[in-house]
């Protein structure tokens, strides 16, 4: 019994025991390694699933960004692009500068019959008339032309007299629909829209439809930009208004038409000297004295519409163009020649000096101001209006009329008056 006793707990048999059991444990270790390694790659699988998801997610928001930049970029200069070009050919018109193409009608980028109702615009909202215009095919970033609306004053073949008095009808409302964004006095004379894509029920697939504002311009806070006259919105772009649009105002367009009109003013003074060897007389500028014919012996005024006076004579033929008499610029222009280059120096009543003076400087020989737009408190209606010579002018030594003392304007602003005179070395400033 004690031998078999001795013979069980043999240390060789309990050695051997021992290394089984190692060997069982160095099997599991190494399984949970396996199994350790297994997991530690799937999560490496996960997180580099996640970092490629999380960037395509910043990519496609980038991307998306980037586009709807690049769009609004494109949108921004073809809108400025058409601005500018609307605002040169109305100053470059050679029958009635100022005025604007019609709006096209049938979407072929021209002004043909096609966009006329006998004389008239066919209608005053359309497409803008690119290929009229000079410019290229020109769109916004959706790949859609621009369209444009016009005020009633300044289209084209109108009865409106355009000069530095004509204002503009189209009224520019901010988002919230209450608040006008175009300024008190300066309504637009044109709107230029781009429509972006279609939103809503807006659908452009017919011809009919193409030709439809409703089916491109939008409608925000009860501001409706498909309609011919306005009032407009500028919008906040939402899923159901995607309008951008830029518009003209006279402080946009009449100074750079007042800046031609100087020219045509300037020559004829020229044309009239080197044919006379002096100036002609102003039309007197008191009350009732409106018909802008030159009074003998007055040396300023209102430039005359016809200035035959004494012996003088009237401009010769195309002295000045037909269309500054059809627009009645000379009612606007007051003008001053000095007492040296007068048709007879002796006869000058209202002569103050023998020559004429700008900020100090004597010798000027004859001036005149372009009186910008009107402002508040000015009133340019009446026949009274015409006689107050403050509705012109704002520098006081400019307007009191009393002495041949002028001063450069004190505004510098583009739309207020201008003063061009002839130096005694007869050049003209500015």
């Amino acid at each position: 019994m004690f031998a078999k006793r001795i013979a069980i707990f043999n240390p060789d048999n309990l050695s051997g025991g021992n290394a089984e059991k190692h060997e069982r444990s160095n099997e599991l270790s190494g399984f949970n390694q396996g199994r350790g390694k297994q997991h530690g790659a799937a999560l490496l699988v996960m997180l580099v699933i996640l970092v490629v998801g999380i960037a395509a997610i910043l990519v496609n928001s980038l991307t998306a960004s980037s586009v709807k930049t690049a769009r609004q970029a494109t949108t921004a200069a073809a809108l400025a692009q058409a601005k500018d070009a609307l605002i040169g050919y109305a100053v470059s018109d050679l029958n009635r500068p100022g005025e604007l193409p019609c709006p096209d009608f049938d979407n072929d980028g021209m002004i043909t019959l096609a966009d006329y109702s006998g004389i008239n615009c066919k209608s005053l909202i359309g497409r803008l008339p690119w290929k009229t215009l000079g410019l290229p095919d020109l769109r916004d970033g959706s790949g859609e032309h621009l369209w444009y609306a016009i005020s009633d004053t300044f289209h084209a073949n109108g009865s409106t007299i355009i000069n530095s008095n004509t204002q503009g009808t189209l009224l520019v409302y901010n988002a919230d629909g209450v608040s006008l964004q175009t300024q008190s006095g300066y309504s637009a004379v044109a709107v230029i829209f781009a429509p972006g894509n279609p939103i809503g029920t807006q659908t452009r697939n017919t011809v009919a439809q193409q030709n439809d504002a409703a089916n491109y311009l939008d409608f925000a806070n009860s501001r409706n930009n498909a309609t011919a006259s306005g009032p407009f919105i500028a919008g906040a772009s939402s899923d159901t208004f995607n309008d951008q649009l830029l518009y003209i105002t006279t402080k946009d367009l009449i100074p750079l038409l007042e800046q031609r009109v100087a020219g045509a003013v300037k020559n004829a003074l020229a044309d009239y000297y080197s044919l006379n060897g002096y100036y002609p007389w102003a039309d007197n500028l008191g009350y009732g004295s409106d018909n802008y014919l030159a009074n003998d012996g007055e040396n300023r005024g209102w430039l005359p519409r016809d200035a035959s006076a004494g012996g003088a004579p009237d401009w010769a033929a195309g002295n000045l163009p037909q269309w500054f008499f059809d627009n009645q610029w000379y009612a606007l222009i007051y003008y001053s020649v000095a007492q040296k280059y007068t048709e007879d120096p002796y006869h000058c009543s209202t002569c103050d000096n023998y020559t004429l003076s700008v900020d100090g400087a004597n010798g000027v020989r004859a001036l005149f101001f372009m009186p910008g737009t009107p402002i508040a408190p000015q009133q340019r209606i009446s026949t009274s209006d015409v006689a107050t010579l403050s509705n012109y002018l704002e520098d006081s030594q400019n307007k009191d009329n009393n002495n041949d003392l002028y001063v450069t304007p004190t505004s510098q602003a583009a739309d207020r008056d201008r003063l061009y005179w002839l130096s005694s070395s007869s050049i003209w400033k500015p």
